[in-house]
Order: structure tokens, then C-alpha cells, then sequence
């Protein structure tokens, strides 16, 4: 009996952790950009009409935060990209429906498309 009592004792205490951290927001670097992933060609994708090329050890982050393949890249998704100092993407988070942002920043910034701000002087 002490037994089961401690087993769901140590059941609900890892439910209420899981469940407190995947209702954490997620927090992106401020030299990250939200764009729309058109296509996927492995090392390339195109987000927003521009090529780009993905570095060869880039991180990708689902929905959820946990990391995926890069065969999971769906075209046509929201996803946030980060570059590397050579202008690859380093990192990538699919984003969910509430971390979807009306109107991203670079859309003020650059009116005749995405320009990385990290590679336009090369």
C-alpha cells in the first residue's frame, strides 16, 4: 500500500512539473527573425523569397522546444531563424500559433523583403 501511495505521490509531482514547464513562454534572441519557411532543400531554405543556407550543425527546435530533424521542416510553417557570424542559420524554432507575431520587426525595417541585417553588408 505504501508503495502505490508513493508511486502516484511521484506521479502527480511529475505531471505538475511537465506541465508547468511546457507553459513556459519561450524566450528568443533578440537577433532572431520571424519568417515564413517556403522551402526546404537540404543545406538550403528559402524564407520569404531569400535562400539561405543552414549551417552544418543547426539546431532545430519544434513547437514543444525539443529538438527535431531536419527532415521535420515543413514548408510553409512560422519559424524564427538565428545566423552565425559567416550569415548560415544556426538555429531554428518552429513556432506555435501564440508565439506567432502579427507583424514581425524586419517587415518595418526592410519593405522589399528579407534581408538578413547580420549579412547585408557582404
Amino acid at each position: 500500500m505504501r508503495l502505490v501511495a508513493s508511486r502516484i505521490v511521484m506521479a502527480a509531482l511529475l505531471a505538475a512539473i511537465s506541465f508547468g514547464a511546457s507553459a513556459m513562454p519561450r524566450v528568443f534572441p533578440e537577433n532572431s527573425y520571424q519568417v515564413t519557411l517556403d522551402n526546404v532543400s537540404d543545406p538550403y531554405l528559402t524564407v520569404d523569397g531569400e535562400l539561405v543556407q543552414m549551417s552544418q550543425g543547426v539546431l532545430i527546435f519544434g513547437p514543444t522546444n525539443s529538438t527535431i530533424v531536419r527532415g521535420a521542416l515543413q514548408a510553409g510553417s512560422w519559424v524564427r531563424i538565428q545566423f552565425d557570424p559567416q550569415c548560415a542559420v544556426r538555429r531554428i524554432w518552429v513556432l506555435n500559433e501564440e508565439e506567432v507575431v502579427s507583424v514581425p520587426v524586419w517587415q518595418t525595417l526592410f519593405s522589399s523583403g528579407f534581408v538578413p541585417p547580420t549579412c547585408s553588408g557582404q
